[in-house]
């Protein structure tokens, strides 16, 4: 849940930083400077987030000695086999791929009993995806943040579907548009962050409004300190950057009558092996990129050295990425513990140390070879996706 704040100059004027989960909601006359001094205690940082209201090198050695080619050789001679990802040196060019996805959610614990304020999606079929993270600030009016959240992730996902036979690409502003327009008529009241993606040919795109957060990791070759064997570890190929109008009033999506800011929209060139982490900001307040780097290697490391599937180690994946983020949002106001948020609320001067108690929601997909006869999958009944918490 996050919090509200007015719109315009004012707040367009703001400054950027990673969102806390549950933000307050701003009335007209408050200012960033007004809110960054309100929110200069601990326990006012923790509020809600807040909603969106209207308002007036080539050809050096390696670490083991060896040029880039040369311990690339090494490695190829030692394994034949790459697993699930593409060989070194090998043309990217992929032809039909497709996504093998895995999820994971654990809402934060005093909002578990009503399913918690994220939502997710996703379609291998249509190799689509989506999170949503609803504003906690609306629950100070008596609003289910969740409800909004999981209606936008739902009607984005029929827009997807709508959009053609499942090899066509589907226009991702223009689902997140027709949800916005059927969260409208609908009446219902709320507001929400919003991330879509869609995997076509070789080409990822992304979407995002908001604090949620995408990263494409690529298996390569790296040498560990002490070592001159080469090993495979997750490179960061692309990370999303957040969308705020000052500290903790991300870009959403709300009943208010304020307009809709322009979502980021990037397309990126990927290939076999290739892992997309989506997820929402109470996974990326409370876990450095590298920390979702390291867990990615300790679980799908043992793959990438043997040669076997990384697809089965994919759930796996997801469940350590939303334990470990929840696991460290319950250190609250712990001050040996340091956070993406705390480094966030120390930038703009405001002292917090610790997690961020937050819903902690993932999706995983890894590009995959498309097989045969994969196309024939289709979306459940009742238009729900495959993997969803869209319904409660």
């Amino acid at each position: 849940g996050r919090s509200a704040a007015a719109a315009g100059p004012v707040a367009a004027s703001g400054v950027e930083g990673r969102s806390a989960e549950g933000r307050s909601a701003a009335g007209p006359t408050d200012s960033p400077s007004r809110l960054r001094s309100a929110a200069s205690a601990p326990s006012a940082l923790a509020a809600p987030r807040r909603p969106l209201r209207p308002r007036a090198s080539g050809g050096r050695l390696s670490a083991g000695g060896l040029r880039p080619s040369a311990a690339i050789g090494q490695l190829v001679a030692h394994r034949r086999c790459f697993s699930d990802f593409i060989s070194p040196g090998a043309s990217e060019a992929s032809g039909r791929l497709r996504l093998a996805f895995a999820s994971a959610c654990l809402p934060h614990p005093d909002k578990a009993h009503k399913g918690g304020e994220d939502a997710y999606f996703a379609n291998p079929a249509r190799r689509a995806f989506g999170v949503a993270d609803g504003v906690g600030g609306w629950a100070e009016s008596g609003v289910d943040p969740g409800e909004y959240s999981r209606a936008l992730a739902r009607y984005a996902h029929e827009a997807i579907v709508a959009s053609g036979d499942y090899g066509e690409e589907a226009d991702l502003h223009q689902a997140l548009m027709t949800s916005a327009r059927r969260l409208h008529e609908s009446q219902l009241l709320g507001g929400s962050t919003a991330l879509l993606g869609q995997l076509n040919g070789a080409i990822m795109s992304i979407l995002n409004l908001g604090d949620s957060g995408a990263m494409l990791l690529r298996p390569a070759l790296r040498t560990p300190p002490g070592s001159d064997q080469p090993l495979l570890f997750p490179r960061v190929v692309f990370r999303s950057s957040d969308q705020t109008h000052y500290f903790n009033c991300p870009y959403q999506l709300g009943s208010s009558s304020t307009p809709i800011e322009a979502p980021d929209f990037i397309r990126i060139r990927v290939r076999t092996g290739d892992l997309i982490v989506a997820a929402t900001d109470g996974v990326f307040d409370n876990l450095f990129d590298h920390q979702v780097q390291a867990i990615v290697a300790r679980h799908l490391g043992g793959a990438w050295r043997t040669g076997a599937s990384v697809e089965p180690q994919l759930q796996g994946l997801a469940t350590s990425i939303v334990k470990q983020a929840q696991r460290i949002g319950q250190q609250e106001d712990q001050k040996d513990v340091i956070t993406p948020f705390a480094l966030a609320a120390h930038s703009e001067g405001l002292p917090f140390r610790g997690g961020k108690l937050d819903d902690t929601t993932v999706v995983v997909g890894l590009v995959c070879g498309a097989p045969v006869g994969h196309e024939d999958q289709g979306e459940m009944e009742d238009d729900l996706p495959p993997i969803h918490n869209l319904v409660r």
